[in-house]
């Protein structure tokens, strides 16, 4: 019987001393950790400008570091987990291009080092979208007008069908539906197409955006506005390009 007791007994203690010696384990694991996470941290820190200096967002004048718009924010939020991978600057700027635009590289030798891996990775075939203009100015219009419409030309310049995935617009003032030779979509707003919609421009063919301004919405106040429409597609170079449209309200 005292055997046994001692047995349970030196059973019961060699359990304690196991879960204790795991619980310090774990508390070292977490000081290391610990320890090194303000490095860590401290490095990114002095990267990000580094990286934010390079970068611009697609439609905003301010520079991109103090920008807040939803492009932005979408962007620095990819742009700080590469940056908690530990990747290169280099790898960082690429995966930014592939992801977004090509466009949102900033910096003239990165994205001329950028352009010549995404053209390498994308092959001899590829589509390349083209928006003619990228730009236009209504100029001073009256309110009572109710609408202001501009038509946009979008060319595929490359040698493989380029596929438009989504057109999206910044604002609930403004709509834009495409046309291309068999269809003509629906006016999309600040939601975009629906998941699942395209439509496909053969190369050296085109299509039409149509940009519908809401001279009567609330956001339309008097004086200068400038509005932006987002158009997604399979251009591996640009995979989003935007036009903007600038007009000057007046009563």
């Amino acid at each position: 019987m005292q055997i046994y007791q001692r047995k349970h007994v030196l059973s019961a203690l060699f359990v304690f001393l196991l879960s204790f010696s795991g619980t310090l384990f774990a508390l070292g694991n977490s000081s290391i950790h610990a320890k090194r996470a303000p490095a860590a941290n401290l490095h990114i820190e002095k990267k990000r400008p580094e990286i934010y200096s390079g970068l611009k967002c697609c439609t905003c004048r301010e520079s991109f570091d103090k920008c807040d718009c939803k492009e932005a924010k979408e962007i620095k939020a990819y742009v700080d987990a590469l940056l908690e991978s530990g990747i290169s600057k280099e790898e960082i700027f690429y995966k930014v291009a592939k992801k977004f635009s090509l466009n949102t590289i900033l910096d003239p030798r990165a994205k001329a080092d950028t352009e010549k891996r995404l053209i390498k990775d994308a092959g001899k075939k590829r589509p390349q979208i083209n928006a003619e203009p990228s730009y236009f100015d209504f100029g001073k219009v009256s309110k009572k007008q109710g609408t202001a419409r501009k038509t946009f030309r979008l060319q595929n310049q490359g040698n493989s069908v380029l596929v438009i995935n989504n057109v999206r617009v910044s604002c609930g003032c403004i709509s834009a539906s495409l046309k291309t030779e068999k269809n003509k979509s629906p006016y999309f707003s600040v939601s975009g197409a629906p998941l699942g919609w395209q439509e496909s421009i053969a190369p050296e063919n085109f299509a039409e955006l149509e940009v519908v301004l809401d001279l009567n919405d609330e956001s339309m106040g008097t004086g200068k506005q400038i509005r932006d429409v987002f158009v997604s597609s399979n251009d591996p170079l640009y995979p989003q390009i935007a036009v903007r449209v600038e007009i000057e309200i007046g009563d």
